[in-house]
């Protein structure tokens, strides 16, 4: 339902008319409320289903590595010791390094153009993959991989950000992110699939693996270069009257909108990485990330290890990427319905470190099965929670633009850290690894309380009052306010 500021917008001068009696109004609201729902809708289904295919096989192709390994990898190209996690671990440097530039240039080229490129990029990486004959060659591979995929995900968080209202935000990021789950089904089944089709041609299971999954990704950048839209005030998909009742409803949710054109640049940058919560979102994603990283690479591994089949290893990580899907999904329409974060992060990191002791303390294989569905869904929970409540606190492309990157970043470290945890030595229980991820969940505990007690104190401070005096600024100067202006409130 459209709130009482989108149909003030909607339809201004019907609601000013002194002479209108109510029946009259409660029908032009009713009116307006059912526009909204059939405008959202319209952007719903041009960018969110091309985004989420787009992003499931952004993931698919960054954790097939994990399958590939149970189907002779190792053998074929003679890796020994840590020589598999520094495969996994090479991917993770350029992505970390190049994630904010790229949504510099997103800022600044249409998102289709970008987004299609790298798309391109990363799906000829992973089918050359395939033809590795050494380690040397799988390196590079990764490294390219690496590449192209940085600029993915913030790209489309940022893009994802800049169409919705605070308030439809984490429902929207949570349908994107479910591809994380929808690639974890894939995976399996791909894995599967693909890799029983070991020695055909000549060719070992892992490389089929990496042949037909990059060629998917090379199809669907078509699509993104046809199709993906760019950002709101240069969308051509709405219509002339709709784009405009769009752009006004966006700006009664942000008050920074019209400022939000400028383009993102380094100093801008710089500023933004100088605010807390933008630094905080670095922390809460590296939180999520070593344990999703983990259980996406590992957990065939760490499966085969309870001496299940390889082919019985990925089959059975995809009911568990399903659970963990359509919770997720639910989770987040109820934190959208309830406008609560806090209380729903809370609640995902501590049923994954419930999960995650199943697995670590255990031995029957089955009970730790279980604990894969408790560590699986709580930190799927958080990720799409943790990543749009951080936007949700900042305005402006620049600041939202670097949340996003910076975030996002910080969580690829957390893909290094679960590199070089579990190595192959500390099967089957793999304590360091899993102890390490329950750790950095504890950390991502101890920043989601320390922005909802912040945040609470700063709209208490408002409320009573104490930044009243902002609004002596001009109006060009309130509008670079930006969060601090005196209307804006803090999601908890």
């Amino acid at each position: 339902m459209a709130n009482d500021n989108d149909i003030r917008t909607f339809d201004d001068a019907a609601v000013e008319k002194q002479d209108i009696d109510h029946a009259e109004i409660a029908s032009v609201f009713e009116e307006d409320a059912f526009e909204a729902r059939r405008v959202l809708r319209k952007i719903d289904f041009r960018l969110i289903p091309l985004l989420l295919l787009l992003y499931t096989l952004t993931f698919l192709d960054r954790v097939n590595i994990g399958n590939a390994a149970v189907w002779n990898l190792d053998q074929d190209l003679h890796l020994k010791g840590y020589d598999y996690n520094i495969v996994v671990l090479v991917f993770y440097i350029p992505y970390i390094l190049l994630e904010i530039p790229s949504n510099m240039v997103i800022n600044r080229v249409q998102p289709r153009y970008w987004i299609g490129f790298l798309a391109l990029g990363w799906g000829m990486s992973v089918t050359f993959a395939g033809f590795a004959k050494n380690m040397g060659g799988l390196l590079t591979a990764r490294v390219f991989i690496g590449i192209f995929e940085a600029g993915m995900f913030p790209g489309c968080l940022f893009l994802i950000g800049s169409w919705y209202r605070r308030e439809e935000l984490i429902s929207r990021m949570a349908w994107f992110m479910v591809s994380n789950d929808v690639a974890g089904v894939l995976s399996g089944l791909l894995g599967a699939g693909l890799g029983s089709l070991n020695g055909k041609d000549g060719y070992s299971g892992w490389s089929w693996i990496f042949f037909v999954e990059g060629g998917m990704t090379c199809c669907a950048a078509v699509l993104a270069l046809l199709f993906l839209p760019s950002f709101p005030e240069e969308s051509t998909f709405l219509t002339p009257e709709e784009k405009a009742w769009y752009l006004r409803r966006l700006k009664c949710d942000d008050n920074n909108r019209e400022s939000e054109q400028k383009k993102m640049d380094f100093r801008g940058v710089l500023l933004s990485l100088r605010d807390w919560k933008v630094l905080t979102s670095g922390v809460l994603y590296l939180s999520v990330c070593v344990t999703a990283y983990s259980l996406s690479v590992f957990q065939p591994v760490v499966l085969t290890s309870f001496g299940w089949s390889s082919l019985k290893s990925n089959l059975l990580t995809a009911p568990v990427r399903a659970v963990s899907g359509i919770i997720s999904v639910l989770v987040a329409l109820w934190s959208d319905k309830v406008k609560k974060r806090a209380v729903f992060c809370l609640t995902g990191y501590l049923i994954s470190i419930m999960g995650l002791l199943f697995v670590m303390l255990f031995h029957k294989g089955n009970l730790r099965y279980m604990g894969f569905y408790f560590a699986s869904f709580g930190i799927y929970i958080c990720q799409p929670l943790v990543i749009g409540w951080c936007v949700n606190q900042v305005l402006g492309y620049t600041k939202r633009g670097t949340v996003t990157a910076f975030a996002v970043s910080c969580g690829q470290i957390g893909g290094i850290i679960s590199a070089v945890v579990f190595p192959s030595n500390n099967s089957p229980q793999y304590v360091p690894g899993i102890s390490t991820c329950i750790g950095f969940q504890g950390l991502g505990i101890l920043a989601v309380i320390n922005m909802w007690y912040w945040c609470r104190w700063e709209n208490k401070q408002r409320e009573a009052g104490k930044r009243d005096h902002l609004r002596t600024l001009s109006a060009e100067e309130q509008e670079k306010l930006g969060e601090l202006h005196p209307d804006f409130r803090y999601m908890l």
